[in-house]
């Protein structure tokens, strides 16, 4: 315990509800025996949910600055139901005296390990304004059948100063759950994720003069457009970090055994195991997610071409994504060979003819001149009814940055400009392509970009370069990252002297660029419709989003 010149005590109280509960206030004078406070909790059943927590109803103690959370106020509860359900806890303040709205007053929630954090400071407190009350987010958690047990943690860190006007002030509060909350169920999840981050505690982190809001707790960050212009939460919401709760499902299964590896592990997916999705983020409004597990275990090629000295760059592929015109003649140019894999429209053609849009199986190209090829099937990885018909047609960028040792920030600016695209060069073998290079490409299936990836690392780890996202402390804050093969991004390379660069991820987990036709593992991204709502699950691997078209 930390001596002060004046000692300060305050005692909290804490009231578990479900929905509803009278208010119970503390002071920071000591409580007699006679004084513990009875707790009353009032269940509302009127949703159908059978909830239950234990955990004692009377809680009195003291609070002043000690070195640790274990000597603060301690609140164990437990909870269960018998059916899946997502519950999120909050806090409705009563009153909170200005003077203990300080950062030294603190939080943790935990459930086994910690499922969030915070403090009171005036800047934490986020205003979520429910009928007139104050709601303060503590956290979204799950639960089913199994019984979950839970510990909050109430504090004054006694390792920093701590303002002695706190003294003798009350802090009054409740402190409830919700179950069918309409920020889970029924609702947009683009609505359930801005709230997520809305309603979390925040930190900053800067990398290159940028300065990014990061929610810890729920592993969103906002990306401020890549700008200081831009205000810190005025950019869009992203997934970052090792392993954020971020998986969804939109009703596809594998229909047969399919095994690969994945981070030096062999993953095996089994006959009537969903195929899982992982969000990027909110952008303009949309969800854009991809695909969390590569569509084959065959490495394809972004692009490929004739091995010829009048357009075909020297059998390295033209690295332009969707469709196109020849300068010279005018004709028609149809597109990457891995767009017109992914995309519906080329069912045509002998080779990428859609067949992964078709669920099909064919020919594909796996390297360069157009002369290498691989019979695939994407019978159980391709996309089924039930998420073709979720999928929105989109603006993609195809704007490219001119080496490898960018900043986050500086390869995102550079993907959405229109004045260097993916040709830089006018004569030589890989360059002799007469392909018109465009900025966006409308289309429904593409991939990441190099920039998705930049921003899904912990910037408060990473602080590199993406040629320098190899770093350890890159690498394992990256749910993008995957060390056992390679991954091809949908944004161009752009140098002086080639028209075959793609940008690309190393299994080494670094941003370089790459020949098109150098093969890789295929992730494929989509952005989801707007009116997609969320019917189950938290988001975790065990429990993805279950999202659903509403009738």
């Amino acid at each position: 315990m930390k001596e002060k010149n004046k000692r300060i005590i305050l005692i909290i109280g804490v009231v578990f509800v479900i929905l509803l509960i009278t208010s119970i206030t503390y002071t920071w004078f000591k409580w007699r025996s006679s004084n513990n406070v009875n707790v009353r909790i009032v269940i509302d059943n009127t949703s159908g949910l059978a909830v239950t927590f234990n955990g004692g109803q009377n809680l009195s103690g003291q609070l002043e600055p000690t070195l640790t959370k274990e000597e603060g106020i301690i609140k164990t509860f437990s909870a269960n139901t018998n059916i899946n359900v997502p519950m999120k806890l909050w806090l409705k303040i009563n009153s909170l005296p200005t003077e203990l709205r300080d950062s030294t007053f603190k939080w943790e929630l935990y459930e086994n390990s910690m499922l969030s954090n915070g403090n009171f400071s005036a800047a934490s407190i986020l205003s979520n304004t429910n009928n007139g009350e104050t709601d303060y987010y503590l956290g979204a958690t799950y639960i089913d059948n199994n019984t979950h047990n839970y510990t909050l943690y109430l504090w004054i860190d006694g390792n920093v100063d701590n303002n002695e006007n706190m003294a003798s002030k009350s802090f009054d509060f409740d402190l409830y759950a919700t179950v069918s909350s309409d920020d889970f169920f029924g609702v947009s999840v683009v609505k359930h994720i801005n709230n997520l981050y809305n309603g979390a505690a925040k930190s900053t982190a800067t990398v290159n003069n940028i300065t990014y809001n990061l929610a810890p707790s729920v592993n969103l960050m906002n990306d401020r457009h890549a700008s200081m212009d831009t205000d810190i939460n005025g950019g869009d919401i992203r997934y970052y970090g090792a392993n954020p709760n971020n998986y969804v499902w939109l009703g596809g299964t594998y229909t047969s055994t399919y095994t690969f590896t994945s981070n030096g592990k062999s993953i095996t997916r089994n006959i009537g195991d969903k195929k899982l999705w992982r969000i990027i983020g909110v952008f303009d409004g949309k969800l854009k997610i991809v695909s969390n597990d590569p569509i084959s275990t065959t490495n394809m090629s972004w692009d490929t071409s004739a091995n010829n000295t009048s357009g075909g760059n020297y059998g390295y592929g033209i690295n332009q994504w969707g469709e196109s015109t020849y300068s010279d003649t005018g004709n028609v140019y149809g597109g990457s060979d891995l767009m017109r894999l992914l995309n519906s429209g080329f069912e045509e053609e002998s080779i990428n003819n859609s067949l992964y849009w078709n669920n099909g199986i064919g020919t594909v190209y796996t390297g360069r001149s157009n002369a290498t090829t691989a019979n695939v099937s994407f019978a159980n990885t391709g996309l089924t009814t039930a998420e073709k018909n979720m999928i929105d047609t989109a603006t993609w960028y195809l704007g490219a940055y001119t080496g490898n040792s960018s900043y986050v920030n500086v390869q995102y600016s550079s993907e959405r400009q229109s004045s260097t695209l993916g040709k830089n060069c006018s004569s030589g073998n890989y360059c002799n392509d007469k392909v018109v290079r465009t900025a966006t490409w409308n289309g429904k299936v593409g991939l990441i970009y190099p920039s998705d990836y930049g921003y899904a690392a912990d910037l408060s780890q990473c602080t590199s370069t993406l040629y320098s996202y190899s770093d350890t402390t890159c690498k394992n804050y990256n749910w993008l990252k995957d060390t056992s093969y390679s991954q091809v991004t949908i944004t161009p390379g752009y140098t002086s002297s080639y028209a075959c660069y793609v940008r690309s991820i190393a299994t080494g987990c670094a941003i370089s660029n790459n020949y098109a036709s150098t093969t890789s593992r295929v992730r494929p991204s989509v952005y989801l419709k707007t009116n997609l709502v969320i019917t189950d699950g938290n988001g975790s691997e065990q429990y993805p989003f279950v999202l659903s078209i509403p009738e």
